[in-house]
This record gives C-alpha cells, sequence and structure tokens, in this order.
C-alpha cells in the first residue's frame, strides 16, 4: 500500500512493483487500473516516464530518494512524451484523479510499504488534528511587538 504521510490518505492500496525488464517496459500499456486490482504502478530506479501506446489518461507521482514527492503531472493523456523529474529516483503511475482524491501535494512524503492499520490511520488523523491547530500559533518577538 503506498500512503501519504502527509495528506493521511491512502494513495493506492494495491500497487504492483515494475522491478522486471519486462514489467518496466510494458508499465500500463494495454493495462487498466482496476477496482479490485491494480491501483498503481511504481517504477523504482526511474525518474521519467511516456505514454505512448496507452488508452487511459494517468496521474504521475515523481519521488526523490527520501520518498519526499518531488513533482506532480496530473491527468497525463495517452500518446504523450517523456515526463521527468530530475530529483526523482522512482516513479508512480495512477488512474487519473488520484492525486487530488489522496490529497498528495510536492513535498509530501509517501510510505509505499504501508500496512497502517485502520486505527492508527485515525490515530494519525487526530494528532495531525491537533498539532495543525498548534502550528497557526504565531510567536511574538521580543519587545511585545507583532510581525
Amino acid at each position: 500500500m503506498i500512503f501519504n504521510l502527509d495528506s493521511l490518505h491512502y494513495v493506492a492500496r494495491r500497487p504492483v512493483w515494475a522491478l522486471a525488464w519486462r514489467d518496466r517496459l510494458r508499465g500500463m500499456i494495454g493495462r487498466r487500473f482496476e477496482p479490485e486490482g491494480i491501483d498503481a504502478m511504481i517504477f523504482p530506479r526511474c525518474n521519467a516516464i511516456h505514454t505512448m501506446w496507452m488508452s487511459i489518461p494517468i496521474d504521475v507521482v515523481f519521488l526523490d530518494a527520501d520518498a519526499e514527492v518531488a513533482g506532480l503531472c496530473a491527468g497525463l493523456k495517452p500518446w504523450r512524451l517523456p515526463v521527468s523529474c530530475r530529483r526523482a529516483v522512482t516513479v508512480i503511475e495512477l488512474p487519473a484523479g488520484r492525486i487530488a482524491e489522496s490529497g498528495t501535494e510536492v513535498g509530501h512524503h509517501l510510505n509505499l510499504n504501508s500496512t497502517l492499520s485502520p486505527e492508527m490511520i485515525e490515530k494519525l488523523r487526530k494528532s495531525a488534528i491537533l498539532n495543525a491547530g498548534n502550528a497557526s500559533i504565531v510567536p511574538r518577538k521580543a519587545g511585545g511587538g507583532e510581525e
């Protein structure tokens, strides 16, 4: 599973890792994302993809070495030339619209091997809500003036 540690939403629940050269070559060509099947394809050691010979639009997430989102490409249509991100070392192909649904943004961190329980996710969400309230407090400068 792929979990966004910043938005606290699943990005994908049944990703497929493209490790063999045949899987990397084929990617999503001739495949479709299915509700109960594959819902993401992960390309490690990769910083560029294309959509030639594909029949569906996709969302693309580029991750750096720390699993931080380095770039996004939403709604990439079939038959497009390569898109890339210099900082990326991993690329994730998702169904079109999934970036927005999961609240994924540049700078977010993804856990590519997530097995969080529903209880843990709820606990993280509650913690994030509490912490988000503290983040909006602006400290005063010495001398009592505000910025």
